[in-house]
C-alpha cells in the first residue's frame, strides 16, 4: 500500500473525530469485511474515539473512492482502519490488524506524541 500526505483531509479528520458522537456511516457493505477480521462496529468506534494517527491518503492501490489509512489501539490490539468520506460522514471501508509496516508507523506517532516529563508532547 502506498500513501500520501494530506493535510486538508488530515484536519477535517481531527475536526471529525472530536464529535460525539462520531458521525460514522455504517452498511450492508462494510459490516462483513470487518468481521472477516474478527473486527466489530464497537472496537472501529472505539479506536476512533481515541489517540488515532493519520498514516495519510491511500493511492496504490487505487480505488474509485479516495480512501485514508487510520492507525490505532482498541483493547490492546493494533488495528488500521481504511475509511472514505461520504459527505459529512466517515465511512469505515474495512478495520484489520497492523500490518508490520504500520506498526511501525504508529510507535513513531506514538513517540511522537508521547507527553515528556513537563506533560508536553513532544515535537
Amino acid at each position: 500500500m502506498k500513501l500520501e500526505a494530506d493535510a486538508e483531509m488530515a484536519v477535517w479528520l481531527r475536526t471529525m473525530l472530536e464529535e460525539d458522537p462520531i458521525r460514522l456511516d455504517w452498511d450492508a457493505g462494510n459490516e462483513p469485511k470487518l468481521g472477516k477480521h474478527r473486527v466489530t462496529r464497537v472496537d472501529v468506534t472505539s479506536l476512533l474515539g481515541g489517540d488515532v494517527a493519520f498514516a495519510g491518503r491511500i493511492v496504490e492501490p487505487a480505488h474509485p473512492e479516495t480512501r485514508w489509512l487510520l492507525l490505532g489501539e482498541t483493547a490492546g490490539r493494533k488495528l488500521a482502519v481504511v475509511v472514505t468520506r461520504r459527505g459529512g460522514l466517515l465511512r469505515p471501508v474495512t478495520c484489520r490488524p497492523m500490518r508490520r509496516n504500520e506498526r511501525r508507523l504508529y510507535e513513531a506517532y506514538q513517540a511522537e506524541t508521547e507527553p515528556d516529563a513537563n506533560g508536553d508532547a513532544q515535537d
